[in-house]
């Protein structure tokens, strides 16, 4: 019988070293660091959901400032015109007869600036308004009381008067006495001249007045005349314009010191001559309405910009990666993990500066400090200038496209799927010959 030669048993160790060497052979592959800079990228989400909520939080308190600024200074102003009210004699359930004037032309110039509390600011307006009404009423109603005709400026509860002058009645200043609700049912204020007569043959009464208004957010202009005509002159660069009634394309006109516009409104069914019991009802369909708020706030441009962030992450990550391949070289998953950091860092110093410098200004400052230190760490890591630089033109070009794409309304979808489509090709070209 022949003698047969046995093998020592493997140590423990040995068997633990093979599966470690073929660990670190699979993470060294080409599809284990792919693997690998997936793991990290996950990583990083918990930072990045971080920065998101300092972000909303950061928003949050700036919303808070706002309302507090439009409860001091002023809210919304619905413009609702003049009107004219006559008592009855007799008391009855609707005590006066309220009419609307036949033409009604108001200029209004909108000053523009901006209140600051602490780091935080916020668009508010002043609006001097000049207006001009003719009324055309029928008064041979005998229950009518002509000695206490009152005309003045209807107004909603939270409208913010700054000023109002005196009221010129067929040329005669009258002077505002007495701040009401136009009747029991009504939910606007009337501010009126003091009971003035007038006799039942009076056909046509002219009512100039001027008032200005503080406030913020937007004017809406509401024409109760049966020919309303509103003209606007304004500082504010942005305008936007809502409602069932648009400036009249002639007279809209943007320049660099602001805006102009102009509105005609026709109510057909407005009748003048005849008065309804409450200035509620009449109420009419034409509106306009012209926002005075900033179309994309800072806040607004940060969250733009961190919804990109994994996609700036696992670029950049492609970046390094395609080094790799080409220097055949290895990077350590430390690296990617301190390189995901920095880039995540981005967003935070993004959104500090930007409260204080502007998003321009601020992205400028934040792409700057990263890309030097991105580049510098790149250095130190590869140990070449030449992908060292590539870092630095590649993640600045990464960048760069990142702030046309965040400011960009319209056209972000379409200008970014022609990038990601440029960067894809570039990236399967690169790695078209990589073997399994």
């Amino acid at each position: 019988m022949e003698n047969q030669q046995k093998l020592p048993p493997e140590s423990p160790g040995a068997a633990d070293s093979k599966e470690t060497s073929s660990f670190m052979k699979f993470l060294n592959s080409s599809f284990g660091r792919f693997l690998l800079i997936g793991f990290i990228t996950l990583l990083l989400l918990a930072p990045l959901v971080r920065v998101i909520l300092l972000i909303e939080e950061r928003k949050e308190r700036a919303e808070e400032i706002k309302t507090e600024i439009r409860s001091e200074w002023g809210n919304n102003f619905h413009y609702s015109g003049i009107i004219m009210r006559i008592p009855f004699k007799k008391e009855q359930k609707n005590s006066y007869l309220f009419f609307s004037p036949e033409t009604e032309n108001s200029n209004l110039k909108v000053e523009v600036n901006t209140k600051k509390r602490g780091i935080y600011h916020f668009p508010v307006f002043q609006c001097g308004v000049s207006s001009s009404s003719v009324f055309t009423p029928v008064l041979n109603n005998p229950d009518l009381d002509l000695s206490r005709i009152q005309i003045g400026l209807l107004a909603y509860p939270d409208t913010r008067l700054s000023d109002i002058g005196k009221i010129m009645i067929n040329g005669k200043p009258l002077e505002i006495e007495e701040e009401t609700f136009s009747n029991t049912s009504s939910s606007k204020l009337f501010y009126s001249t003091a009971p003035f007569a007038i006799d039942k043959s009076t056909t046509q009464i002219n009512v100039s007045m001027h008032y200005s208004v503080n406030g913020s957010g937007n004017i809406t202009l509401q024409g109760h005349a049966k020919k309303n005509r509103f003209n606007m002159v304004s500082n504010w660069k942005n305008p936007s314009f809502s409602g069932n009634s648009l400036p009249d394309p002639d007279s809209f006109d943007v320049k660099k010191a602001g805006f102009t516009s102009s509105w005609n409104m026709l109510n057909i069914t407005q009748n003048a001559k005849k008065g309804t019991f409450g200035p509620d009802h009449n109420i009419t369909v034409h509106q306009a309405s012209v926002d005075f708020l900033e179309n994309v706030d800072h806040y607004q441009l940060n969250e733009r910009t961190v919804k990109y962030a994994i996609l700036v992450i696992l670029l950049t990550f492609t970046i390094f990666y395609l080094i790799e391949l080409i220097g055949k070289m290895l990077i350590h998953p430390i690296h990617y993990f301190m390189i995901g950091l920095s880039l995540i860092l981005f967003y935070a110093i993004l959104l500090s500066f930007s409260e204080q410098f502007g998003f321009a200004v601020s992205y400028l400052i934040a792409s700057l400090s990263i890309l030097t230190l991105l580049s510098w760490y790149a250095w130190s890591v590869l140990r070449s200038l030449k992908f060292a630089l590539t870092v630095l033109v590649a993640i600045s070009l990464l960048y760069c496209f990142l702030y046309v794409l965040v400011n960009l309304e319209t056209y972000a979808l379409i200008v970014g799927c022609i990038g990601l489509f440029m960067v894809l090709a570039a990236i399967m070209s690169f790695t078209r010959r990589l073997q399994v």
